[in-house]
């Protein structure tokens, strides 16, 4: 009896460290995948990241005209005419165009940037700038501020939109590449699968 309590008090004894290596080892082996698992996730998050390259502006001593503007005036605002004074000067807004007062009734402009809005003109495309959705429309371009207003916004290098206004832009070569300015952004024209549409290149210094 005493020789079988000796024999199998040894053989505990013998295979302990055994198991405490084995259990070491099985301890790492599920550490280091969570460890890999946690370095995948961080990997996806560096990968939805928005990465925003930012241009320098292009130099205006550089730009050639080569079908200069037209600007667009009335000589009475359209009625419904809604007035905003922004950093002490008035704009009228009508069905998307922003109007002032000019020598001989009134001219239609670019809108200001912070200017605010509650309802977007009929007529609006969605553009994306990055993964941020905006609304643009014949030259100005809207960031939904707490889902009431709308505040007009300077483009994203990178944006498409599918139509340029109809006024005051200019078509221009820089370095001999043609390109069209309204408001002092710069576009250039690329096909798409909706057809010929204008991506914002970088803007003019003024």
């Amino acid at each position: 009896m005493k020789t079988k309590l000796l024999i199998l008090l040894l053989s505990v004894l013998l295979c302990e460290p055994l198991l405490a290596q084995q259990g070491g080892r099985f301890g790492h082996d599920h550490k280091g995948q969570g460890q890999h698992h946690t370095n995948r996730n961080n990997h996806g998050n560096r990968h939805r990241r928005t990465v925003v390259v930012r241009r320098p502006a292009f130099s205006r001593s550089r730009v050639v005209v080569v079908r200069p503007r037209r600007f667009r005036t009335v000589s009475v605002l359209p009625l419904g005419c809604i007035t905003y004074n922004h950093r002490r000067r008035d704009y009228y807004f009508h069905n998307g165009m922003y109007y002032q007062g000019a020598p001989s009734g009134y001219a239609v402009v670019a809108a200001p940037f912070g200017l605010r809005i509650r309802v977007l003109p009929v007529g609006y495309h969605r553009v994306m700038f990055g993964a941020v959705p905006h609304f643009y429309y014949m030259g100005t371009y809207y960031r939904q501020n707490n889902n009431e207003e709308y505040e007009t916004v300077e483009p994203a290098v990178g944006a498409i939109v599918p139509e340029l206004p109809d006024h005051d832009v200019d078509e221009v070569t820089i370095d001999g590449k043609t390109f069209f300015e309204y408001d002092n952004v710069l576009y250039k024209s690329v096909v798409t699968n909706e057809g010929v549409q204008y991506e914002v290149v970088g803007k003019l210094d003024k």
